[in-house]
């Protein structure tokens, strides 16, 4: 009796996930079968890889304070905060030899009420060989692989306390030929008023909404045995070509809801903190923490520490130092030139079983 529950279980998964894959989009309501985790079923992974070293060194808790550039990727109505044209400028070495590089640029319009924006993120790695199930020890033959977004940006306030944004992105990935595209959105809502004479900021933002990929391409391609196709004839016939048929998967979607408030606020300095729900479609819901300590060092130079951590259930068994996993901090320090402002970000993560990376990142203010 428990072998047959169990295989009825196993149907029924199978069912609702044919049933949802058919359908060409996800529905963040449906949530995930209890009991099961749909790790590694995603497609366009890099899409959650975070972009801008302060947002990172907060642990990820920044949909609400996203107030400079970065805000493309954090929280899109973030870029209502701006008052001038901004650059931003990030690259992230990832584990496994992975780079990736994602550049954005947005200047308000209208008198401030309107931002509009541009973004691109293209991640590429060093050629891989080729392993086949005969020859795992690789065929001497490689093959490259990238995956890219690039897309635009829109943020409108509808007063000095409220702001909106979206972002519309092309995204596409290529591995030894084949490609999958398709369009997703981001769009998030940025509320602040004060709480006790200090900035409070309320976000709800929802990234990576979206249809499904699939990979296509010659690379799919195989041939077909005419004896395959009609068993027991005599007659001859010439082989044929087939295309495999590649399974759909999910975009990374994911649902946030997050607060920041000012703890200290001073002449030179300001001291806050933040928090951020995260619901993924492929794990269990997940917290992050930040703290910033600011300090106007003088008329042209600010500086900031800065701490975090990203609390996830997507990984068991971390032992000793993995521990540490989502543990983040760092730091940056902005210069008032003659012509612009500049500002230049760090920050550390600890990747559990993968180690720890570094980041560094540049914004331009006009």
């Amino acid at each position: 009796m428990t072998r047959l529950l169990k295989i009825a279980a196993i149907l029924s998964l199978t069912c609702s996930a044919l049933q949802a894959a058919g359908s060409g989009s996800f529905n963040p309501g449906d949530g995930i079968p209890k009991g099961f985790s749909e790790a590694g079923t995603r497609a366009a992974e890099f899409l959650t890889i975070p972009v801008g070293g302060r947002g990172v060194a907060l642990g990820g808790a920044y949909g609400a304070l996203a107030d400079e550039i970065s805000a493309v990727w954090w929280n899109p109505a973030g870029l209502g905060f701006l008052t001038g044209p901004q650059v931003l400028l990030t690259v992230s070495n990832q584990p496994l030899d992975v780079s990736y590089t994602y550049a954005a640029a947005a200047a308000p319009l209208a008198g401030g009420k309107l931002v509009l924006g541009g973004l691109m993120g293209v991640l590429t790695m060093g050629e891989q060989e080729i392993t086949t199930v005969s020859q795992p020890g690789g065929t001497g033959a490689t093959f490259g692989s990238y995956s890219m977004q690039a897309g635009a940006s829109l943020a409108w306030n509808f007063s000095d306390r409220a702001s909106a944004g979206i972002n519309i992105k092309g995204i596409h990935e290529n591995i030894a030929g084949n490609s999958q595209s398709t369009i997703a959105f981001d769009i998030g809502t940025n509320y602040h008023t004060t709480l006790a004479g200090r900035e409070i900021r309320l976000a709800f933002l929802i990234r990576n909404i979206g249809g499904n990929l699939a990979y296509g391409g010659n690379g799919l391609k195989i041939g077909i045995d005419p004896e395959d196709l009609y068993p027991g004839g005599n007659i001859a016939r010439q082989d044929r070509e087939g295309m495999r048929r590649a399974t759909s998967f999910k975009l990374p979607t994911s649902f946030h809801i997050g607060v920041s408030y000012v703890l200290r606020q001073g002449r030179s300095h300001a001291w806050l903190a933040a928090v951020e729900v995260n619901e993924n479609n492929n794990m269990p819901v997940s917290w992050s923490v930040g703290t910033e300590l600011t300090r106007k060092m003088s008329d042209k130079v600010t500086t900031a520490l800065r701490g975090g951590w990203e609390l996830r259930g997507d990984e068991l068994g971390l032992e000793s130092s993995n521990r540490l996993r989502g543990l983040s901090a760092g730091g940056g320090i902005g210069y008032d030139f003659l012509l612009f402002r500049g500002q230049i970000d760090y920050a550390w993560r600890h990747w559990g079983r993968l180690g720890s990376r570094h980041m560094f990142s540049l914004g331009l203010a006009f």
